[in-house]
């Protein structure tokens, strides 16, 4: 274990993928949270089991125009077709939460050495949850076959150490503005995270901590998972380009990008289905349903694909139905094709592929006659959810 944490001083400008401070609701304030955690101190977590194994099965040849149709499937996995969706409506989570299990499971059977999470804790901030590196690192797990991030730095803090938080990360070598991000009327409360512009590329998320959240099981271990993917997204990149999180920010539909995470943090940070069945309809109806984005007609949701375009969405006030509409559009690409499918597709658009011929590619199938499709499976799910 490691106790001291290097001070690294790179100058560097970290582009990062909002991802739950806006977005995510504060609770009913409560004070039954986990006061026992009162290091003031920052700690370097030990290095955690995260495997580097075999070359994955993605293949991607250097011309776009002979790449490869990837395998992300396993040999005897049971998986649905794009016509199934509408018909297998019940099916859809089961075969996605499934496939999340199978690789888990798989994945974890390795192990070494070479991963190392640093956790660092704000001097007044008491966590509610004990189990943070536990979840970076299954997160961590989960994409080890894929690029990853040389390592991971989760700062953790309440309002109060907010100026903490900024003269840590800048000390650290990220961008001390980035403190903010999940910041908001006197309270830090949901996550953001990112890789360093440029070598080494570290992965970074500073999480936000309120009493009010300590009641929201999506504090626990969902939301580590989530922003953990966000970081293994841009690190796809890291061979291809100089700034790899602004060149995934760049090529990704919002949809796509807040999609991945929420379904890997959903599927892998609950223990049964029936969790996460209750998690899914939260967050779907609950959560991130807010006005004027009331209409999920499946033609308002064929609008909103269309218009959610790579490098500009990010910015679009309807950014937040990517923890809707794109979680569940994600949830029948991973019932369809795997649970790691939409990583696959994010490795080959790092290649210099655009994202409907990555689609093409990895589902056999165009983006423009698959979005109809997800548009009225996710329009009828929706539906069925608020009348349920």
């Amino acid at each position: 274990m490691y106790y001291n944490m290097r001070k690294i001083l790179l100058f560097v400008f970290l582009f990062l993928i909002a991802c739950g401070g806006a977005e995510v609701e504060n609770t009913i304030s409560q004070d039954s949270f986990d006061s026992s955690n009162n290091d003031t101190t920052t700690t370097t977590v030990r290095d955690t089991t995260t495997t580097t194994v075999k070359d994955t099965t993605t293949t991607i040849a250097s011309d776009t125009t002979s790449a490869k149709k990837l395998k992300n499937k396993c040999d005897d996995c049971e998986y649905l077709t794009i016509s199934d969706l509408i018909s297998n409506l019940d099916n859809v989570p089961k075969f996605a939460w499934n496939d999340y299990q199978r690789i888990a499971i798989e994945n974890n059977v390795f192990e070494n050495n070479s991963f190392e999470i640093i956790l660092n804790v704000g001097p007044s901030t008491n966590l509610y949850f004990e189990d943070n590196e536990k979840y970076i690192q299954k997160g961590i797990s989960f994409w080890q076959y894929f690029n990853l991030p040389e390592k991971y730095y989760a700062f953790f803090y309440n309002y109060d150490d907010l100026d903490w938080a900024t003269n840590e990360l800048t000390s650290t070598g990220f961008e001390g503005g980035m403190a903010r991000a999940p910041c908001r009327d006197g309270i830090c409360s949901g996550a953001n995270s990112g890789i360093y512009q440029r070598p080494p590329h570290f992965g970074v998320g500073v999480f936000g901590i309120h009493s009010g959240d300590s009641v929201d099981n999506y504090r626990y271990g969902p939301l580590h998972i989530h922003e953990v993917t966000h970081s293994v997204v841009a690190s796809q990149w890291i061979d291809n380009s100089r700034n790899p999180q602004q060149s995934a920010n760049d090529a990704s539909p919002c949809w796509l990008n807040e999609g991945i995470a929420h379904a890997a943090g959903i599927s892998l940070g609950v223990d049964t289905f029936d969790e996460y069945l209750d998690m899914r309809s939260s967050q779907v109806t609950v959560r991130h349903i807010q006005a004027p984005f009331n209409d999920y007609s499946a033609s308002s949701i064929l609008d909103y694909y269309d218009k959610s375009i790579p490098g500009l969405c990010i910015k679009n006030p309807d950014y937040v139905l990517g923890y809707s509409i794109g979680y569940l559009t994600v949830e029948a690409m991973n019932a369809m094709s795997g649970a790691d499918s939409a990583m696959h597709m994010y490795s080959v658009m790092a290649s210099g592929i655009d994202f409907e011929e990555a689609f093409q590619i990895t589902f056999d199938i165009s983006w423009n006659d698959a979005k109809p499709i997800f548009a009225e499976y996710v329009s009828t799910v929706i539906t069925n959810l608020f009348n349920s």
